[in-house]
């Protein structure tokens, strides 16, 4: 009876302990966490435990010494719950379960040491398991399954070492790859509850906890515990002191080859930040100031690694860090008592390269630490352009010239010349955005002497010098130049800090001449400073004129109904990052890093003058992320953010008591696919599609990904009851795995990687286009646009390759202009190139009118669209000689031999050349005009619209 009674029950608390299980359904990966076992094994399951193994006419205290209640106690005190777990899920006869009993919870010895060990504890090894329990099947079905309940714990600030990886399980709920290094591999990693613990505090992590984990594979020269020791005192010592170093959450070695280190997960990497998730450049003083602030730290960081820190014996530490670069400054957000103006704390990260010096008191020599040689280089991610020479774009760009000498010296001088560089990068950004950056690049590519190599200096030859980059110097005057278009006063701060950058830090010479982390710092501060008296400047003209100038209205003078322009400029001041217009024009979408802001036309019509509020407002809780990517139509709106995983928000606009459009009814969806690079909604508001990161390299082709609006929000988290339970509902849904079953279409595999694809839209409910970034070949250097059709419902994909006209040097990053699919015919589509050359052509392969090349002569042409019937294109564009924004008509030519006629409609207000905006058609109660949502100047949004015909009279 008492085996009948053993069985039945260790088979229901199997089955809840199964239950219990993350990762149950992954053999080698599922864990019970923290806590599971005595969740499982509470009181009232220990008392039937026991009570099936007393045998017939028999009690408990007359077989074990101590009755029920007893024992109860005992395995309470003892934290014997896995053990027993242990022995239940491994099937252990009831034979076992008596020795257990006897053995570990009556035994009034405790701890029970046997032959110098101590039983009972996990993970066991199994010669004493098999003398615990007398023969060998009871004790492999043991070993078998501890691994499941001997689930490591990260300690902060210390190293685990996990000597045997088949015994113990690791504590990931998630893990996703987020990038490869020359020597690591780093991946975001969600810590389960209990699983994280502060021996500080001595509390573990009440909550899953994101982190990133960073693997090495350890070298044969790995050192001793000594050696190890000092990286740790590097790595923690440093995060005390200084905010911008990357703290250091503690270390993991499994077995002998690989190595750990357990960091806080970033929001993005600075490369990151202003080549994909914000690539307008900033149009507010404010934007610029906080840049440069976090420049500033990031400077400071630097000089804490060269002279400020010690180890707890006092022992001074130098360590160089030998690899600073954009994708190795990683972005936090610092939460203030405003959310939507946080200010980004910028670490530096990834010390695989660092040198590190040891002086010891009264020692006059350093002892110099080299962590290349503890860990195995791994082989570099293969990057797949088409170009070899965009090959070797990235490698080494920001390293000193030192780097490459026959007799490298590389000192502190190398980290602050690639500080300056990564500045000069920066302002690039600051005036011009991601396309700055890629014009920037190209240029130092350009030269004949830097031999495919993008570099910020020339390497000398047998019979000459290095010497800085010619294009250094050029850029720096051009970004001056620039400034000083828009405001001489902001081109002095361009230059103080660009020309000191050339004076005091470029320089071939490292020692003495070049300037330290510190003097930059200080630059950087007063730079600061300077940019933010621009900023109080400025609010304090506006404050004096009481408000913006008014947009008001403007008609060319040969049609004054046709062509009129509305303005509203927008009420809030916050530096938007980008704007969205619905397939309609009804709805406008701003958004930052942290905040959506929705304007509808009830909102602009009954807005008081020229200035409009938002008609809802959504904020972003959650500081692990930021605003990516917004589409919208009528009815939804979708929003991307940053991360390892797909992770976005569904906004229900139609859902609510207001007439108006609403943002409060939201649903979150985290989906096990990899981060969404690019995303679009479909006019009709039926399906998505997202262009999804590779998650092993971003350098490897991506995927394109398509769903249904229902059934992503059918698999979603339901809204919270308020905007403030935001952050507790983004952790909770975010761990939660969903699966959802897709057609091979749904999941789609391309021939580029994500960053390539620079634009994503529907040109129909069916039709979705691709444009991706233009390829430079390395023998003609001829400029090449791939442009991609694909239609849902015919499962076809169709492309066709636009070239420049000829050969082409300049710059490929604004090779592109504009583009616009036909509406009736969705396989035909018009470019625009260099912003004057207009290409007309079919996609489908079939087809045999040949493309239609055109230029346009004295405009230049920044938007187009196509009229509703295909015979008129509508544009946005200026003339060479005036960058003030006009609205253009165009005919559409229909074979090589027809001119394309151009006139100028309208003039749109304060919107030029340089500003940011987007554009629609739109036909309201069979009025048509053009919609313009625009980032217009420091500090301004606008939307404009312009009328195209007279309202239809019944």
């Amino acid at each position: 009876m008492a085996s009948a009674a053993y069985d039945n029950l260790c088979f229901e608390i199997y089955e809840e302990i199964y239950r219990r299980l993350e990762r149950r359904d992954e053999d080698q990966l599922r864990f019970a966490a923290k806590g599971t076992a005595k969740k499982v094994l509470r009181r009232e399951n220990l008392l039937r435990f026991f009570r099936s193994l007393v045998v017939p006419h028999l009690t408990a205290l007359q077989q074990f010494s101590h009755d029920e209640d007893e024992l109860v106690e005992r395995v309470n005190k003892r934290n014997l719950h896995d053990f027993l777990a242990i022995l239940i899920f491994g099937t252990c006869r009831i034979e076992a379960a008596w020795t257990f009993t006897r053995e570990l919870v009556a035994r009034d010895e405790w701890p029970v040491r046997r032959r110098g060990k101590t039983l009972g504890l996990l993970p066991a090894e199994r010669d004493d398991l098999i003398d615990l329990f007398g023969n060998v099947v009871a004790a492999d079905k043991f070993f078998g399954n501890q691994a499941c309940f001997s689930t490591v714990v990260i300690r902060k600030r210390e190293e685990v070492r996990v000597r045997d990886p088949q015994g113990q399980r690791l504590p990931y709920l998630e893990e996703q790859a987020l990038a490869k290094g020359s020597f690591g591999k780093v991946f975001k990693v969600k810590i389960a509850r209990g699983h994280f613990y502060d021996p500080q505090t001595g509390m573990g992590n009440l909550a899953p906890l994101d982190m990133a984990r960073k693997d090495y594979l350890v070298s044969s020269e790995f050192p001793a515990r000594g050696e190890r020791e000092i990286m740790e005192k590097i790595l923690t010592s440093s995060a005390r002191a200084c905010q911008n170093i990357l703290e250091n959450y503690g270390s993991l070695e499994v077995g002998p080859s690989t190595y750990s280190l357990f960091m806080p997960l970033a929001i993005c990497d600075l490369r990151a930040y202003m080549m994909e998730h914000h690539q307008a450049r900033p149009n507010t003083m404010a934007e610029k100031a906080n840049m440069i602030l976090s420049a500033e730290g990031l400077a400071g960081g630097l000089n804490f690694l060269h002279t400020e820190m010690e180890t707890s014996d006092r022992e001074k530490l130098v360590c160089y860090h030998m690899d600073l670069k954009p994708s190795n400054i990683l972005i936090f957000r610092e939460a203030g008592d405003d959310p939507t103006r946080d200010h980004a704390i910028w670490k530096l990260s990834d010390f695989g390269m660092a040198r590190v010096k040891l002086r010891r008191a009264g020692q006059d020599t350093e002892r110099e630490k080299d962590f290349n040689s503890w860990f195995v280089r791994r082989q570099k991610p293969p990057d797949p352009s088409l170009s070899a020479t965009l090959n070797r774009r990235g490698e080494g760009t920001y390293l000193a010239p030192e780097s490459v000498s026959s007799t490298k010296s590389m000192k502190a001088e190398s980290d602050v010349w690639s500080l300056a560089c990564v500045i000069s990068v920066v302002f690039a950004y600051l005036e011009e955005g991601s396309d700055g950056i890629e014009r920037y690049q190209d240029a130092r590519l350009a030269h004949p002497n830097a031999n495919g190599f993008d570099r910020f200096f020339l390497r000398g030859t047998r019979f000459t010098s290095t010497k800085v980059h010619p294009a250094v110097h050029k850029w720096h005057a051009r970004l001056i130049d620039r400034a000083a278009e828009r405001d001489p006063a902001e081109a002095e701060v361009v230059k103080f800090m660009l020309r000191y950058l050339e004076e005091a830090v470029f320089d071939v010479e490292p020692f003495p001449k070049r300037h330290g982390a510190k003097n930059v710092r200080d630059m950087l501060l007063k730079t600061f400073k300077k940019y933010k008296s621009l900023g109080e400047t400025q609010r304090d003209k506006e404050s004096e004129a009481g408000r913006l100038k008014p947009l008001g209205s403007t008609t060319l003078p040969e049609s004054p109904a046709r062509g009129q322009v509305q303005g509203w400029y927008l009420s809030s001041t916050e530096a938007s990052k980008a704007c969205k217009i619905s397939p309609e024009g009804s709805l406008v979408a701003y958004w930052t890093d942290v905040k959506i802001s929705l304007y509808t036309s009830q909102s602009l019509y009954s807005s008081k003058g020229d200035e409009a509020a938002p008609a809802a407002e959504h904020l972003l809780v959650a500081t692990d992320c930021i605003l990516k990517g917004v589409c919208l139509t009528q009815r939804y709106l979708v929003a991307s953010t940053t991360g390892a995983n797909f992770n976005c928000y569904i906004f229900d606009l139609q859902r609510g008591t207001s007439v108006d459009a609403s943002l409060d009814h939201w649903y979150r969806l985290t989906l096990p696919l990899p981060e969404i690079h690019r995303l679009a909604i479909s006019p009709d508001g039926k399906t998505v599609a997202c262009i999804l990161r590779d998650k092993e390299g971003e350098q490897n082709p991506c995927s394109l990904f398509t769903a249904s609006v229902a059934d992503l929000i059918k698999y979603s988290k339901r809204p919270p009851s308020s905007s403030t339970d935001e952050a507790s509902m983004s952790a909770d849904a975010s761990n939660t795995s969903i699966t959802i079953a897709m057609e091979p279409w749904e999941l789609e595999k391309l021939d580029w990687p994500a960053p390539a694809v620079t634009h994503v839209s529907f040109s129909g409910k069916d039709d979705i286009y691709l444009v991706v970034r233009p390829e430079l070949t390395a023998k003609s250097r001829v400029h090449q646009i791939p442009i991609v059709h694909l239609s849902l419902a015919n499962r076809t994909m169709e492309s066709v390759i636009i070239e420049s006209r000829g050969l082409d040097n300049s710059s490929s990053a604004g090779l592109l202009t504009t583009f616009a699919p036909f509406h009736n015919d969705p396989a035909t589509c018009a470019v625009v190139t260099r912003e004057n050359c207009l290409h007309i052509q079919n996609l489908t392969e079939s087809e045999p009118i040949p493309p239609i090349h055109k230029g346009l002569k004295n405009y230049r042409v920044l938007k187009l669209m196509m009229d509703w019937h295909d015979d008129k294109m509508f544009a946005l564009g200026t003339t060479p000689l005036n960058q003030r924004l006009l609205l253009l008509e165009l005919t559409v030519p229909r074979s090589e031999a027809e001119k394309v006629e151009v006139r100028e409609l309208a003039q749109l207000p304060g919107l030029s050349h340089n500003d940011e905006f987007t554009v629609r058609l739109s036909d309201e109660a069979g009025e048509k005009y053009i919609l313009v949502a625009a980032l217009v100047g420091a500090n301004r949004r606008a939307i404009y619209r312009a009328r195209l015909s007279e309202p239809e009279v019944e």
